[in-house]
């Protein structure tokens, strides 16, 4: 067709609009609006959390029920948990029908003339050449809307070897959110009884400073009296000042005590209590071996990272059968109810596709390689921790078992004070 035809150019001028429009939208789309002149807005300041009234008095337990109230560990851990089991839902929906609804409108170059109003003398259907993929080039004015249904038939494993590994994954989550239980549990208790010793502490230290007062005083008078020399007086002035200052380091240590159980409780304000006493605990027993033994299968952390190695090994599996054909069955239904002709009314297909991978460059054989090797490296980590929470029991028994024993030490002394008490009255 010559260029003077009035066909050609009506197009050249239809396809010189169209260029127009695009990039004038493309440029607008990229133009960023010039900021207006106006108040700097302020930030929203972070959201308060807003704690309730705690009690003036604790025991043991009020302290862990608070702290599990208002530790954020805990819920860090239950929302993580609740993730892990929408992942297990997610690797779960593989298994079920896949099915989306399609509206498709294409109007092939004949057509966008037609709609402004051009002549032409070919047909209705365009050969798209260079589509970046193989696919059918002919194209057709179209309106249609349908159903795409995709069923995996079979992908010999891969897919429920992903639900295993994120089932896996989910107890996981759940030993951690009870591990984050018990290790608040753990930090209220410590706090609790290091500030109600430094409280005990204060209240020895007020006693030997009164008593100490009053043999300042009862020295000086017996100094005026020449009783008693100044040295003697310097001396008990100094155990005074000594007692003073161990006034003040018990204040100290009940100020960071009571600041430790307010943290460990979750409260961001530093609140003093009235700690009521608690009976002592009674001592484990003397077979540590067993002690061990129930560490190691129900202590958190070690089921933790054991449902976590599990998980990781299917994982492995998984990549390991990325290598086998996936089968999986597809079927569409649905209407064109306006364009060419030749498509126009109902439509419906439905067929099985086969994928096997053949060569990929090493991709495959280079994740399922990685996925075991983290599999073993989390069974040496799980080794590892094994051998620490083994440390930490024996080291923890003979903590204790050596506390019980100055317990008994400092009665048997008490005994013996009282008692040249007595004997010097």
């Amino acid at each position: 067709m010559k260029s003077g035809h009035p066909s050609f150019q009506r197009r050249h001028a239809l396809a010189t609009v169209v260029f127009f429009c695009f990039t004038t939208c493309a440029f607008c789309a990229d133009k960023k609006p010039a900021p207006q002149a106006g108040p700097t807005p302020v930030p929203r300041a972070l959201p308060v959390r807003q704690e309730q009234s705690v009690p003036a008095k604790l025991d043991l337990a009020a302290a862990e029920a608070i702290a599990l109230r208002y530790a954020p560990q805990i819920s860090e851990a239950y929302y993580k948990a609740e993730a892990s089991h929408e992942e297990l839902r997610e690797a779960r929906s593989a298994l079920f029908p896949q099915v989306s609804g399609i509206a498709a409108t294409v109007g092939t170059g004949i057509g966008i003339e037609d709609a402004f109003g051009a002549t032409h003398s070919s047909t209705a259907t365009t050969r798209i050449g260079a589509t970046g993929w193989l696919n059918d080039p002919s194209v057709y004015n179209r309106q249609s809307d349908g159903l795409l249904v995709r069923q995996l038939v079979t992908d010999f494993g891969r897919t429920p070897n992903l639900i295993s590994a994120a089932r896996y994954e989910s107890l996981s989550q759940e030993e951690r959110t009870r591990l984050a239980r018990a290790q608040v549990l753990l930090l209220v208790d410590e706090a609790y009884f290091k500030a109600l010793g430094a409280q005990a502490l204060l209240r020895v230290a007020n006693e030997t400073e009164a008593a100490r007062q009053l043999t300042v005083d009862q020295v000086a008078q017996l100094a005026k009296s020449k009783l008693k020399s100044d040295l003697d007086l310097s001396f008990a002035k100094v155990d005074l000042a000594n007692a003073k200052l161990l006034v003040l380091q018990s204040q100290n240590a009940v100020e960071e005590g009571m600041a430790d159980l307010s943290a460990a409780l979750g409260l961001r304000e530093a609140h003093q209590f009235e700690l009521a006493g608690e009976p002592q605990f009674a001592f484990p027993g003397d077979d540590i071996e067993s002690l061990i033994a129930q560490a190691l299968q129900y202590r958190p952390e070690i089921v933790a990272l054991r449902e976590e190695v599990e998980g990781a090994k299917k994982f492995a599996t998984s990549e390991r059968d990325a290598h086998f054909p996936v089968v999986t069955f597809q079927g569409t239904a649905g209407r064109t109810p306006i364009g060419d002709s030749a498509v126009q009314g109902n439509y419906e297909a439905a067929g099985i596709n086969i994928e096997l991978p053949i060569f990929t460059g090493g991709m495959l054989d280079a994740r399922y390689h990685a996925a075991l090797d983290k599999a073993n490296a989390g069974e040496k980590s799980l080794e590892g921790l094994m051998d620490e929470v083994v440390r930490d029991v024996r080291i923890t028994w003979l903590d204790a078992s050596t506390a019980l024993k100055k317990i008994e030490v400092s009665k048997e002394l008490l005994d013996s004070a009282n008692e040249e008490m007595q004997l010097a009255s």
